[in-house]
């Protein structure tokens, strides 16, 4: 049966390919080095595939055709899309096997996503999968989700999915490990007049519910009141999937989540944060403290 060596989540604003020099250098280093230590761990546990989660930003569906989920199970992904994201478009390996595991548990267990042979893989992907694999070798599972376009999966359904998916995951015997990767978010605006605004103070608490197993806190926010921290902000969805993935509840072992890094670069119209899943007692390179820890960057609140 597969393990889930390792998941994490991270934003994924296409300016931190098309022109990641635009930061200021500081926060470019912290978010990028958080990531950095991401990808090292995952190369540590020499995962066989990735599951990635990440928004749907019009590139494969409209509204006159919007799955809430949707599983790539192709042999292959074409991406990206964007022509000026800085990034080669390549062919990227599917696991269609491990796709197509994942799609039939969803159903077993109640839930009812879409399905594609052909998924293009935007910057929603890309940015992440970049540089985790910047060779495109790892094969990659993309689900997209619906976080923009009511009506919406609450964040307390994203969960309960996310319990599911981890137990499809690791009910599948293909392969022996599986890495699991949120994208998206946090706060950001789109398309509208408060585009390019930051909202810090939920960014922050947001990743302390992360640390905190997401509690109903978190898992209870109306989806009204989760739109006024911005129209993009919805993307946290693939956060709190993943981090269901990764509860007990789905099967897994005891696990430890840390928020590496949060940055709010207004360059980038994005919160820019990562928080990691690990399994207690894991191998590979030491994990920096959390940001909330003493001494850390956020221990005594926003700087």
């Amino acid at each position: 049966m597969a393990d889930i060596v390792m998941a994490y989540s991270t934003a994924h604003a296409p300016m931190m390919s098309a022109n990641p020099a635009s930061a200021p250098d500081d926060m470019a280093a912290r978010f990028f080095g958080a990531l950095d230590v991401a990808s090292a761990k995952a190369a540590a546990l020499d995962p066989q595939a990735v599951v990635m989660v990440s928004g749907e930003h019009f590139s494969n569906f409209f509204i006159d055709n919007l799955p809430q989920v949707s599983v790539g199970v192709g042999e292959t992904h074409l991406g990206p899309v964007e022509k000026w994201l800085g990034i080669d478009r390549v062919i990227v390996p599917g696991s269609p096997d491990l796709g197509q595991a994942i799609l039939g548990g969803l159903i077993e267990r109640q839930h009812m996503p879409g399905l594609s042979f052909k998924l293009t893989v935007d910057h929603g992907f890309m940015t992440v999968y970049n540089r985790l694999s910047p060779q495109s070798t790892l094969p990659l599972i993309p689900m997209i989700m619906n976080c923009t376009f009511p009506p919406l999966m609450t964040l307390r359904h994203c969960w309960n999915f996310g319990v599911s998916l981890g137990q499809a995951i690791r009910a599948f015997t293909g392969l022996e490990r599986v890495l699991l990767v949120g994208a998206g978010g946090p706060s950001h605006f789109v398309g509208e007049p408060r585009v390019g605004d930051i909202d810090i103070d939920f960014d922050l608490w947001f990743l302390r519910m992360m640390e905190a197993d997401c509690p109903d806190e978190l898992l209870d926010i109306p989806n009204d009141e989760l739109m006024l921290a911005g129209n993009g902000t919805g993307e946290i969805r693939a956060w709190v999937t993943v981090a269901g993935a990764m509860s007990p509840a789905a099967g897994g072992p005891p696990t430890k989540t840390t928020a590496l890094a949060y940055e709010p670069i207004y360059e980038w119209i994005n919160g820019m944060g990562v928080a990691l899943h690990e399994v207690v007692g894991s191998a590979g390179p030491a994990t920096p403290a959390s940001i909330f820890a003493p001494g850390g960057q956020y221990a005594a609140g926003p700087a």
